[in-house]
């Protein structure tokens, strides 16, 4: 028998000698294939042992003053054999009390993507105020840039997306052509959007984790970005401030608390809680009579403003927005009013923004009132007053993308953002959690062979109970542009639907956000948004997500509202991406590229879901149950994407429930058809396909489980790899030479034209060819043992 080790915040449990602790862990399972698991426990017993008693401090007894939440998960881990084996939360479910004293507490385990949400709350994205600074200087010069510069990095970039009305060609108020039109793009009509890279960043310092993974820095992640437009018209506002408190005072009343018990200067907040009559108005006979009632008033006084510009206060309730306050000038506006019988734990900050640059200068009032009967139905009012002083605080003209995110919860869009690209989530240090596409991570599987440790006489075969049709969703957009093209198809742009000739049921892949459909104008390559619906009116769109597209060559006027000006060529935005000379969409479906007038075979399904979902429906596949009892050293060091070989076959795990204290496990296993990085009996990696000029690529390399260090060399001239040597995923900087066989197109007499097949395809000649560079990867493991892969860069004529 195996000895079990269970620690909360590293404090460890004592545990009964016979309890049973069982795990059950999964990644992705084949019955929700949307979702990413983790590992639980069944929910086991701990004796009520004095140790337990003072780390659970006496749950038991509700009258001991305990400084735990017991709602809320503490950090936890178990060793067998003091070897580590899994980290995660426990929560206390319940204690168990006999014969009048205290028996035993009942704990359940949970790994560590359950810590992710924990921390989300019910937080929104409004509350990441890492983005603030990402703030920027408003102005037409600004926004051009980062319309017309496709080659810097910014972190915020401005769509070509309107609530108006936009034409091309035709004249008129609504037309952008700088030829026939009067309707320039204005450069305060457009809403910001933001990288998700930066979203992911902002997610993580909020909540003091890390994210990692390679494909977090590919140009298919980071040329996406969220759309920040949570209005149906664009409005200005300077980036928020917060109220800063440098004073407190208590002015009168009969209150003998100091006002610091309520405000405090180093946290910039105003807290109170229920508080008896007696204790705020100790000196006063009032609380003799009979008390109307007992409230506590919040309001702030607006003493100075250097103009009269719009602003808005964000009143911030428990860290929660709970409402935005409208003033311009000198004034007084009240916040709350809460009465003392409620329960009350309230705690407020407050921050201020602006319609353009203004100094205001703020007191924050907080009174405490007793409305009393002082005969025959007369009310009167007693105030203790409380007051602090902000900071004069001068807002300057940046923008920030806080103010124009979507009203959406931090979970529902990390959740969205892990359904499109199909990202598994796993911890691999505490508060460091990986991010990679499902197909990467089966690829770095390594191959174990468990048949030694296997019941080959237990073994049970079951038919994969499978989905008859999988539907891959965006939420239902009412643009007039989506409403038409649904109309005509029946179906929303961008969806598909998988059907398998099966009995089973169906199962719906959808995503919070809304595809809006782009729109081309005629003989141009200039692509534009309307958030209108079919009735020409405005909309606000729920979260969208973008590509950037490399820059193209266009023509259209652009204005800072007194001298228009033409741009000649922009960053497209919409569905589309080409990366390494490939396209790709962010469409499920193969639907024709708005943009680029053709179907685009890289979707989302065929790149993120199609390669788990050929093997999951490979009609060779079935559902094989086995017992086996894994020595600790197996059993600590197994990964949920190692593909296991038993007899004759390899297999991928569905899932693995292990008894802890015995070393048997149960797993659930899926015949594998896929491929693994270092296997080389599989295909190598998917080919690189470059430009023929000469170029630098960043080329992801991933590590298999248990590599130490990975070793990238080439034998081909002219091509440098910088670095060569990597000890975890990364990425190499591959620089090769331009390709000199180009290809020739056939073109008429008079060079002016090329021909074409009736498919729009170029005619070539038979010279030119494909450049082939191979790259040598070579792992080496922990034990010594060395494996190798290759990746092909195919550099195109």
């Amino acid at each position: 028998m195996r000895t079990v080790q269970v620690y909360i915040e590293g404090q460890r449990l004592d545990l009964f000698d016979d309890e049973q602790i069982n795990v059950t862990s999964t990644q992705q399972n084949v019955q929700d294939i949307s979702k990413v698991f983790t590992d639980f426990s069944q929910s086991f017993s701990v004796p009520a042992s004095v140790n337990n008693n003072q780390i659970f401090e006496y749950f038991y007894e509700n009258d001991i003053n305990s400084t735990l939440d017991y709602n809320i998960r503490r950090n936890g881990n178990i060793e067998i054999d003091y070897t580590p084996f899994r980290t995660g939360k426990i929560s206390l479910e319940k204690a168990e009390v006999k014969n009048n004293q205290a028996y035993s507490y009942q704990i359940t385990f949970y790994g560590d993507v359950v810590s992710i949400k924990d921390k989300f709350s019910n937080d929104k994205l409004v509350d990441l105020t890492y983005l603030n600074l990402l703030s920027h200087a408003y102005n037409a010069t600004e926004i051009k840039n980062r319309i017309i510069d496709g080659a810097t990095d910014y972190k915020v970039r401005y769509p070509l997306i309107f609530s108006r009305d936009i034409t091309y060609g035709g004249g008129g108020s609504t037309d952008i052509n700088p030829s026939t039109g009067t309707g320039a793009v204005k450069f305060n009509e457009l809403f910001p959007a933001i990288q998700l890279s930066q979203m992911i960043a902002a997610i993580g310092t909020k909540y003091s984790i890390a994210f990692t993974g390679t494909f977090l820095s590919t140009k298919r992640f980071k040329n996406a970005y969220l759309l920040c437009q949570n209005a149906d018209t664009f409005t200005f506002l300077t980036a928020s401030e917060t109220l800063n408190i440098t004073a407190i005072n208590y002015a009168t009343g009969e209150n003998t608390n100091p006002a610091s018990t309520y405000f405090s200067i180093a946290n910039d907040t105003l807290t109170y809680g229920h508080e008896s009559p007696a204790s705020m108005f100790p000196g006063t006979t009032a609380t003799s009579l009979p008390i109307i009632s007992v409230k506590h008033n919040v309001s702030i006084n607006v003493t100075n403003t250097s103009n009269t510009n719009t602003y808005y206060i964000d009143v911030f309730l428990n860290n929660q927005l709970v409402q935005t306050l409208e003033g311009s000038s000198t004034g007084t506006i009240p916040v709350t009013t809460d009465l003392n019988n409620e329960i009350l734990n309230k705690q407020y900050t407050f921050k201020v923004k602006a319609t353009d640059a203004v100094n205001i200068d703020f007191t924050i009032q907080y009174n405490q009132e007793i409305v009393v009967d002082v005969g025959i139905g007369v009310p009167a009012s007693i105030f203790n007053i409380y007051t602090a002083t902000a900071n004069n605080i001068a807002l300057v003209a940046d923008l920030s993308v806080v103010n124009y995110l979507p009203d959406m919860t931090v979970e529902n869009f990390f959740k969205g953002i892990l359904k499109m690209f199909n990202l598994t989530c796993y911890a691999t240090a505490t508060d460091i959690y990986q991010l990679e596409p499902l197909d990467d991570w089966f690829s770095k599987g390594a191959v174990v062979d468990i048949t030694e440790h296997t019941d080959i006489e237990s073994i049970k075969i079951d038919r994969v109970k499978l989905y008859k049709n999988i539907e891959f969703k965006y939420e239902e957009s009412e643009s007039g542009t989506n409403t038409i093209f649904r109309n005509l198809t029946s179906r929303s742009y961008g969806n598909t639907s998988v059907s398998f000739d099966y009995d089973g049921g169906d199962f719906k892949v959808e995503l919070p956000f809304e595809n809006l459909m782009m729109q081309k104008f005629v003989g141009t390559n200039l692509q534009i948004g309307e958030t209108l619906n079919t009735d020409g009116n405005k909309y606000t769109p729920k979260p969208v997500i973008l590509y950037q597209y490399d820059n193209l060559t266009t023509s259209f006027e652009f204005t800072d509202n007194t001298t228009p000006e033409t741009l000649t060529s922009y960053a497209p935005f919409g569905q589309d991406l080409l990366d390494t000379n490939i396209n790709y969409t962010l469409n499920f479906n193969e639907d024709i590229s708005t943009l680029l007038d053709a179907t685009i075979p890289n979707t989302l399904y065929s790149v993120y879901y199609s390669p788990y979902l050929s093997n999951l429906f490979n009609l060779k596949n079935r559902e094989t149950t086995v017992k086996t009892n894994l020595p600790i050293s197996l059993l600590t060091s197994l990964e949920l994407n190692d593909r296991l070989i038993i007899r004759d076959k390899r297999y991928m795990i569905n899932d693995m429930k292990s008894n802890l204290t015995t070393g048997e496990v149960e797993f659930v296993l899926l015949n594998d058809f896929s491929d693994v990085l270092v296997d080389t009996q599989n295909k190598p990696i998917d080919p690189i396909q470059p430009s023929d000029g000469a170029q630098c690529l960043d080329v992801r390399i991933l590590f298999p489980n248990g590599a130490v260090s990975a070793t990238v060399t080439t034998s081909d001239a002219g091509v440098t790899i910088t670095p060569s040597t990597l000890t975890t995923d990364g990425t190499v900087n591959v620089c090769i030479p331009a390709n000199a066989d180009l290809l020739k197109l056939i073109v008429t007499e008079d060079d002016a034209d090329n021909i074409n097949t009736e498919d729009f395809i170029r005619l070539r000649t038979e010279e030119g060819n494909v450049a082939i560079y191979t790259l040598l990867v070579t792992y080496t493991f922990a034990d010594g043992s060395t494996a190798a892969n290759q990746i092909f860069i195919q550099q195109q004529p």
